[in-house]
């Protein structure tokens, strides 16, 4: 009985895997996810699609969303070492919102991480100049 529900499980994440990169992979045209002519951005930009926006795509576990000014305004004035060290390490917010460590992939490296860290403040500045126009 446990190895047929190991294996319904096993199926089952395997749909959601299929699912959120097929997802991922619609949403990569996503206007809202301005893209830049800056090569280190676009890189960024990539890496923050395949393992950020998951959750800073739609607030999932209270996560900023970059599209949103209000969620980023008193981010975006952070030294950025501090964002880069959350975002590598993880850190746990005053409201309890929680940034798992590489983002839950811990096969990123720091200059992965950082580069995503990047694309998600430009991204950010975008939208707090958008707003305030």
């Amino acid at each position: 009985m446990l190895t047929g529900l190991g294996n319904i499980i096993s199926l089952a994440f395997s749909v959601v895997v299929f699912t959120t990169v097929m997802v991922s992979e619609a949403l990569a045209d996503n206007a809202d996810y301005i893209q830049s002519g800056d090569e280190a951005l676009q890189q960024g930009r990539g890496l923050w699609l395949e393992n950020c926006e998951g959750c800073h795509g739609y607030g999932i576990a209270d996560a900023p969303i970059p599209m949103q000014a209000g969620d980023w305004k008193h981010r975006v004035i952070k030294e950025r070492e501090v964002l880069y060290r959350h975002a590598i390490e993880g850190f746990i917010g005053e409201d309890y919102s929680m940034m798992p460590a590489r983002g839950g992939n811990e096969e990123l490296n720091d200059d992965q991480v950082k580069a995503a860290v990047d694309y998600m403040l430009f991204l950010a500045n975008f939208y707090i100049k958008q707003q305030d126009n």
